[in-house]
């Protein structure tokens, strides 16, 4: 055994018998004797590395501390008698007469997400394989800035659009339309009166504002994919068509799926536009054409009159934690897409 092998299992030996504070000492004091041993290239490197850390660490931190003051205001409903995480679950929503279900919440923004995700999905990577693959060059850019300029409308403006003319047509044009024909006149969920604040305004506004993501991101993971794979594809004598949908769709599959995560994500947590054309009603909705309420939407309606009263107050706050954990849940599940 080597002197420096010696010297390594020593140092190992003496770690070990060290405690866990003396341990955290050590790690603490070290880099700092470390700095300053170190000639000017060296501090300038380790002063590179920490100024570095510090956003790294900060943006961490802030995430946390969001999540623990949600978690803090959150308690006194999730202990309270009338509370519980019950709640969850619950399908009313009265605070007169103490009922916080935040159920009816929770289903109208899911079922908002999934008609959103059901169009912008389709439509967004269908239009990202056509921007990637088969777009003259002379159209590209002009393309691509409009999708890049459609993500920097503010959602007010969306939500404004739609109030001026998507919920006139659905109340005196689409609604009538597919309740009269008698191919869709039987569907239970195109049944029922509706004044054009619907789930279906808001899922489709939705759709419109996440076609941007989807399209960026979509675009983004297929022109990662080597040329040389396309080229070989075409050799073999396989058509564009077939090359962008067998090879190049599926080398890109994991970003395709981030862009997916990530607008879903985006869907959950979006409020102007959809508190401007879903109606917010206290109900949950059984056809496309009823009136809705979302997550965000309720925040953002009652947070004001309801900090005088503690449960009321805290109930919201429950949802704005609910809501938090949903889109940590798809940021992260992006990442795995990423990374498969």
């Amino acid at each position: 055994m080597t002197e420096i092998e010696t010297q390594v299992i020593a140092e190992k030996t003496s770690e070990d018998e060290l405690t866990p504070i003396e341990k955290l000492k050590q790690r603490i004091i070290t880099p700092i004797h470390d700095f300053i041993d170190a000639d000017r290239p060296g501090k300038t490197d380790m002063l590179g590395k920490v100024m570095l850390l510090i956003p790294a660490f900060a943006s961490t931190l802030i995430i946390i501390l969001i999540l623990g003051f949600l978690w803090y205001e959150s308690t006194p409903i999730m202990t309270d008698p009338v509370g519980g995480p019950g709640i969850i679950v619950g399908p009313t929503w009265d605070p007169n007469r103490d009922l916080y279900g935040v159920g009816v919440f929770i289903v109208g923004s899911l079922l908002c997400t999934v008609i959103a995700i059901g169009i912008a999905i389709p439509v967004g990577v269908g239009g990202a394989i056509f921007l990637s693959e088969f777009c003259p060059m002379k159209l590209r850019q002009p393309i691509k800035m409009i999708t890049e300029m459609m993500a920097a409308i503010p959602s007010i403006v969306y939500g404004l659009w739609a109030y001026v003319v998507m919920v006139p047509y659905i109340k005196n044009v689409l609604a009538p339309a597919v309740q009269s024909n008698p191919l869709t006149a039987w569907m239970p969920w195109f049944q029922g009166d509706t004044n054009g604040l619907s789930l279906l305004a808001g899922g489709v506004i939705l759709a419109i504002m996440l076609l941007p993501t989807v399209v960026t991101i979509t675009n983004d993971a297929l022109q990662t994919v080597p040329r040389s794979l396309r080229e070989a594809s075409l050799a073999l004598g396989a058509t564009q068509s077939e090359t962008a949908r067998k090879i190049v769709i599926s080398a890109a599959l994991p970003g395709v799926g981030a862009a997916v995560v990530l607008a879903l994500g985006r869907a959950v947590g979006e409020t102007m536009a959809v508190l401007m054309v879903t109606g917010n009603s206290l109900q949950i909705p059984y056809t496309l054409f009823d009136p809705t309420y979302v997550m965000t939407s309720i925040i953002t309606n009652q947070l004001g009159y309801a900090f005088v009263f503690p449960l009321w107050r805290s109930a919201l706050f429950a949802v704005g934690l609910i809501l938090m954990i949903m889109s940590v849940c798809f940021t992260l599940t992006a990442k795995l897409f990423v990374r498969w």
